[in-house]
């Protein structure tokens, strides 16, 4: 490197810790109260989970400033993202969450946008400018405005898309959530689930993942970690008839580790209505599932009975275990 480039190179911008702890900054702004604070989100499930519900539900109420599960909503304007909606579509569902009392003047919706790299960002500027109270902005989904090419590492592009997606927050306290898929892979952390790298994760400052205990039931789980407030784990249910996903409790389930939290979803999976067999016969159905699954016949009476109330808490699976004249049986059951 020649003189002339080092004397090029920019100094190191520092702060004495004495500076920055008497230094006033304005206190965290939020869309939701404890739960969705200014910077960028994402909100992930399995496709066709009601991911689209929950944000509409989220844009209503920030919109009228109302509330989310007893959290207050603080009202703005609302820009929501509908890229996989139509006009007709929008329509049906605003007519089927919010009522007919709510007035939703300032929830502004639009269908199609620009992608990221070629006008997305002065698109989000624009809207800001003209609507300077503008407290949230809801793109679903986030790979409908990625159009940028993949030419380095997944993990190196995750990052640059959405630190590029921060640029169209700057200056402002607004929310922007990003509506994103899960992959099918099972994983005990919920974090672990989003589709693409830990980029994703580490870029964003906050991740919302919904799931369900069943594919075909309503009742599931909200895990909210942010970087900025308290983690939360809500019990939730869909209900049909208004399309909202409903509050009914805090995840209170505790797993003392990941391999019993696989073990208690390897039985969920294997557990149609009921079963009933030996010990050897079931470790040989399971291994059959997962070949790195290490128990021996003689100790998973111990292991289910270690795991029974997450068995039954969280998959509503009963355990029971009889010894007959032919060795011991056991008796796995799903409630109806």
């Amino acid at each position: 490197m020649s003189n002339e480039q080092k004397k090029s190179i920019p100094p190191l911008q520092t702060i004495t810790a004495n500076t920055l702890l008497n230094t006033d900054y304005p206190p965290l702004a939020f869309s939701i109260e404890k739960l969705l604070p200014q910077g960028i989100f994402i909100l992930a499930g399995s496709g066709k989970i009601g991911k689209s519900w929950l944000s509409l539900d989220m844009c209503i109420a920030v919109s009228t400033g109302g509330k989310l599960w007893g959290f207050n909503a603080y009202e703005g304007e609302v820009l929501y993202l509908a890229l996989e909606d139509t006009h007709p579509r929008l329509k049906e569902r605003l007519e089927r969450i919010q009522g007919e009392t709510e007035n939703t003047e300032k929830l502004h919706l639009a269908i199609s946008s620009l992608g990221i790299t070629d006008g997305l960002i002065e698109q989000i500027k624009a809207f800001i400018s003209a609507n300077p109270n503008t407290r949230l902005i809801v793109i679903d989904t986030l790979e409908r405005i990625r159009n940028s090419e993949q030419d380095k590492s997944m993990y190196s592009c995750d990052y640059r898309d959405i630190n590029k997606l921060r640029e169209a927050l700057e200056g402002n306290t607004a929310t922007l959530l990003l509506v994103h898929h899960t992959r099918k892979m099972y994983d005990p952390d919920p974090l672990n689930t989003l589709s693409g790298s830990t980029g994703l994760v580490g870029a964003v400052d906050g991740v919302w993942v919904l799931e369900k205990e069943k594919r075909t039931e309503g009742k599931g789980k909200l895990t909210i970690a942010n970087r900025d407030t308290e983690g939360y784990c809500f019990k939730v249910e869909f209900d049909k008839e208004n399309c909202r996903w409903n509050f009914i409790g805090i995840d209170n389930g505790k797993i003392t580790s990941e391999t019993d939290e696989k073990f208690c979803h390897l039985i969920h999976s294997f557990v149609n209505e009921q079963w009933q067999g030996t010990a050897t016969q079931l470790v040989d159905y399971l291994k059959q599932m997962d070949r790195s699954l290490d128990i021996a016949p003689r100790s998973i009476s111990r292991k289910l009975e270690s795991v029974s109330d997450q068995l039954k808490s969280s998959y509503g699976i009963d355990f029971k275990a009889n010894r007959t004249s032919k060795g011991k049986s056991i008796y796995l059951c799903r409630e109806s």
